[in-house]
């Protein structure tokens, strides 16, 4: 009879697991070569500071890792400075001074914050004090981003974004991030309250719901540019929000309890359908659908202790897991990697081994990656070696696997992994 503990489950895999994670980065770096300037793509999302963030995951979860006789950490250096050097020339700027006029884009993910954030950790890690400072300073400036009223507070380029970023500086910076950790927590509390005061000025009439947000006029309900993403951030910062706690407790209510359709999954937009696609579910992927809300739900169920929120995350887990890998590749986003982290996290929340078992499963179909794109199962991305789109995701997802640590572990990349 085969046992059924996460240890023997890994250790049926680790062989696989490990290979695959070895020959995948190793592919991201000749794909991508990290001192290369000519590929300009900078951001966290689809470019170099991605990268970087990739493998200083890699370096915390095993420091001794290399490639050929380089350190995970000496290529998210190279990685970081590339992408660095790709932003000043396209915004013609020396790498060091902060921008004149007001942005109104400040997330991690898809913006200048995310790349700033990454650079001030990884040079952080280096001994490169003087750099990891000056970039931390030029975060503090760009909070002044957060107070347009034409910045939005969806996670890929809005506020929601840009308080995960101070959460990941906070988290991964030591214990004064270069003297500026007071700096850095005080500027939680007023972007919290901006969230919460733009949620109320565009909250959905005839929904019994007290926040709500709007990109482009529409009012969308998931992880990368809705109020899943948006009320994810807000719970992973309990003790700022206290005083919005009763108006952020019914707008998850809505989200999670109230706007899954009849096929079990949650739409993109309030009030829509999620019917479509060849399953007639919709879109199952973090930035749309059931993974991303399924995040959401899992932290609500963290913070008011509500065992229907964790049932809502078990719903979710089924239909991902009979839906969810679809053909859009492996990436974070919108591929397989990405759904995997549901499971982990109702994991990491309940014991259930089941749901470890799931995401291997995903893990082993991320890396069967590249038959699958021969056989036209997976397309090809539109940035296949990034993050977020592509190759970079599957390999996050076996760096967590491969160096599995349950206390190490704290969730999903760019929502949930880190803590202060």
């Amino acid at each position: 009879m085969t046992s059924n503990t996460v240890n023997d489950i890994l250790a049926r895999h680790q062989t696989e697991l490990r290979a695959a994670l070895v020959t995948n980065a190793e592919r991201l770096v000749e794909e991508v070569p990290p001192m290369d300037i000519s590929n300009t793509a900078w951001d966290v999302y689809t470019g170099k500071a991605g990268l970087a963030l990739l493998f200083y995951k890699i370096h915390e979860r095993d420091p001794g890792f290399a490639i050929g006789s380089r350190t995970a950490l000496t290529i998210a250096g190279d990685y970081i400075g590339a992408a660095v050097a790709a932003h000043s020339l396209e915004h013609h700027t020396d790498g060091q001074q902060a921008p004149v006029a007001v942005e109104h884009q400040c997330g991690f993910l898809c913006t200048a914050v995310g790349l700033f954030a990454v650079a001030a950790v990884v040079k952080h890690h280096q001994g490169d004090h003087q750099s990891a400072l000056l970039y931390t300073e030029r975060i503090i400036t760009m909070r002044r981003s957060c107070a347009s009223q034409y910045t939005p507070s969806e996670l890929l380029y809005g506020r929601a974004g840009f308080l995960y970023a101070l959460r990941f500086m906070l988290s991964h910076m030591g214990p004064d991030c270069e003297g500026k950790e007071q700096e850095l927590r005080a500027l939680i509390p007023p972007i919290v309250e901006a969230i919460v005061e733009d949620g109320r000025r565009n909250r959905v009439h005839g929904y019994d719901i007290p926040l709500f947000w709007k990109l482009d006029e529409k009012p969308y309900l998931g992880a990368a540019h809705g109020a899943a993403g948006i009320l994810t951030q807000l719970l992973m910062h309990p003790d700022d929000c206290k005083e919005y706690m009763g108006e952020i407790s019914q707008s998850v209510k809505v989200v999670v309890l109230e706007s899954a359709d009849a096929n079990g999954n949650w739409p993109v937009l309030l009030g829509g359908c999620s019917g479509g696609g060849p399953d007639g579910v919709g879109l199952i992927q973090f930035c749309h659908g059931a993974p991303g809300v399924s995040q959401l739900a899992c932290k609500a169920y963290e913070v008011f202790k509500e065992s229907r929120y964790l049932h809502a995350a078990r719903i979710a887990s089924d239909i991902i897991y009979k839906h969810g890998i679809t053909n859009k590749g492996v990436g974070l986003c919108h591929g397989v990697a990405g759904s995997a982290y549901p499971f982990l996290m109702l994991y990491a929340m309940t014991g259930e081994v089941a749901q470890f078992k799931r995401a291997v499963d995903f893990a082993l179909v991320c890396a069967d990656w590249e038959r699958r794109t021969a056989s036209g199962e997976f397309r090809v991305p539109d940035e296949p070696w990034s993050l977020w789109e592509g190759l970079g995701g599957a390999v996050w997802l076996l760096a967590d696997l491969v160096y599995w640590k349950a206390e190490v572990f704290k969730g999903s990349p760019g929502m949930t992994d880190v803590t202060i």
